[in-house]
């Protein structure tokens, strides 16, 4: 293993970015006469050669950052330089830190990176993968800790649910929250001084429409379109919905678990996580019928057999009623 090659990968681009300059600052504190050095996809090949086997004229320690610098051309360069076998020669001088947040398995370069069933990695590998619901309710609490207040695991999900999953909107709220009343966040500080976030209120709206209230979606779809969301972006929402839906049936059918269901799709754990559940009461058969009357909706706004006009959309808003009822039917 290469100690002096570090890669950074995944796809939660708040933990990516924090690991990002708690490294900047702690290589700051140790080397005030040391130099960092970033490069990218763009960057030319032989500058950042010369940049890691050419040593800092004043002595100093480097520190280098790659991004998305790992195509094809730079990892043929790399190998034909045997670059990676010299590298180690300059662990003295100079550290590589690559951030790669997706990564391509069927590519050479990945395989080398992060090893496979017959090699090690090539150096230190820190994965940021997105969280799951458990793992995002810590993170709350961990969080708040940092910043000098407390959240119990009641109210960090009261928060979750109130500002949804995105950990870069989560730190922005704790941030605020754990200015005032000593930094205890408790659930009516929540409900005052953060505003839900527009992801959170189309979860609830798509969550209850999934468990088959009736009552309770056709509420949280006109709250949405009382906060100005057009049908024209519920709609989409609602087909991504009935996509995800279909996406977990299939798993599940195949005997998948949420984690694995959640690689294969692509989807957010969280995501995964929290709608199993509800698929469950959807056949692939229902699934399929909920997609005909999307089409159907969607061919009939397209073809202006149901008006939706910017001043009005009531017809459009109609037809996603009935559309709900549909799929709160069982």
């Amino acid at each position: 293993m290469i100690e002096n090659f570090l890669l950074l990968t995944g796809e939660d681009d708040f933990r990516l970015r924090e690991r990002i300059r708690f490294l900047k600052n702690k290589f700051r504190e140790k080397y005030p006469d040391g130099e960092i050095q970033s490069f990218d996809s763009e960057s030319e090949w032989m500058h950042f050669e010369t940049s890691v086997i050419t040593p800092n004229l004043f002595g100093g320690k480097r520190l280098i950052f790659t991004e998305s610098f790992w195509n094809s051309e730079h990892f043929e360069q790399a190998s034909k330089r045997q670059f990676f076998d010299r590298l180690p020669e300059f662990i003295d001088s100079c550290t590589v830190v690559s951030v790669e947040p997706k990564l391509d398995k069927r590519l050479k370069s990945t395989k080398f990176f992060i090893g496979d069933s017959k090699n090690t990695s090539v150096g230190k590998v820190e994965n940021f993968d997105l969280l799951s619901e458990n793992e995002t309710l810590q993170w709350i609490q961990i969080y708040a800790k940092k910043k000098g207040g407390t959240i119990d695991t009641r109210c960090s999900q009261v928060l979750l649910r109130r500002c949804g999953v995105n950990l870069w909107y989560l730190s922005s709220e704790i941030d605020k929250l754990v200015l005032v009343d000593e930094g205890v966040i408790t659930e009516s500080l929540i409900e005052e001084m953060t505003l839900p976030h527009p992801e959170a209120l189309i979860w609830g709206f798509l969550e209850q429409v999934s468990k088959g209230n009736l009552e309770q979606s056709l509420k949280s779809f006109h709250t949405l379109l009382a906060s100005r969301t057009s049908p024209h972006e519920i709609f989409p929402m609602l087909t991504r919905e009935v996509r995800i839906h279909a996406q977990i049936r299939s798993g599940l059918d195949q005997g998948l678990n949420s984690k694995d269901i959640a690689t294969q799709t692509s989807l957010h754990p969280f995501v995964v996580q929290k709608t199993a559940p509800l698929t469950r009461r959807f056949s692939l058969q229902k699934i399929q019928q909920l997609y005909d009357h999307l089409f159907i909706i969607d061919r009939k706004v397209k073809t202006g057999q149901i008006l939706s006009a910017s001043n009005d959309t009531s017809e459009f808003e109609l037809a996603i009623e009935k559309f709900i009822l549909d799929m709160c039917r069982k």
